[in-house]
């Protein structure tokens, strides 16, 4: 009889352990999916210091996008063509387009179809930060603010009409996180107004 009840006891105490270890998963699971549902679409990588001390200390600061796009662009074009060439080079958003369709189909070029976007984002920098003052500010302003939540590829691929651009861009300021003051939103809205026509035409 009290073998019984041991046994009985150490089946229960077995039982509420398990349980315990179970629960205790469950919760972790579900935490890490509201943490993942908690982040946007395309967010963006963080920095990781150890992975980027290969990179220039200039590149380095930048948003993960850009430091991609660099990377991608030293082993493709590099090859070929001095940096120094490309970073003097004056060229609109739809010339680097151009550019980079005409260098992917030359012969040896090797430049897979998922390089070619980050590429551009990384030529996109070199004229954002190659305009007036003015015009260099709008631009950083764009990346540092539009980068943060969901990478700002999404809008060099996004073409919406020009006049949805400003509703937009204004609701992304009411969102807690985006921490965009008045005059970002006219400085990012400011840029977009330079680059849309340039890559997609007049509406």
């Amino acid at each position: 009889m009290l073998d019984r009840l041991t046994n009985r006891r150490s089946g229960w105490v077995w039982t509420a352990a398990a349980c315990a270890v179970l629960a205790g998963s469950m919760a972790a699971g579900f935490q890490n999916s509201v943490a993942a549902e908690d982040q946007p679409p395309g967010a963006v990588q963080p920095a990781d210091p150890k992975k980027d001390a290969d990179l220039p200390p200039d590149i380095q600061k930048l948003p993960f996008e850009i430091r991609d796009g660099y990377r991608r662009f030293t082993k493709r074009c590099t090859t070929c063509h001095d940096r120094k060439r490309v970073d003097e080079a004056k060229k609109s958003l739809f010339d680097w387009q151009g550019t980079i369709g005409t260098m992917a189909f030359k012969k040896d070029a090797d430049i897979p179809q998922e390089d070619r976007h980050p590429i551009f984002l990384y030529l996109a920098y070199i004229n954002g930060i190659h305009g007036t003052p003015e015009q260099k500010d709008q631009y950083l302003t764009f990346l540092t603010k539009c980068e943060d939540c969901h990478g700002v590829s999404l809008i060099y691929k996004d073409k919406k009409p020009m006049k949805d651009w400003p509703t937009i861009v204004h609701r992304m300021a009411g969102k807690n996180r985006a921490q965009i003051a008045a005059e970002d939103e006219a400085k990012v809205m400011g840029y977009i107004s330079r680059m849309y026509p340039d890559l997609f035409g007049i509406d």
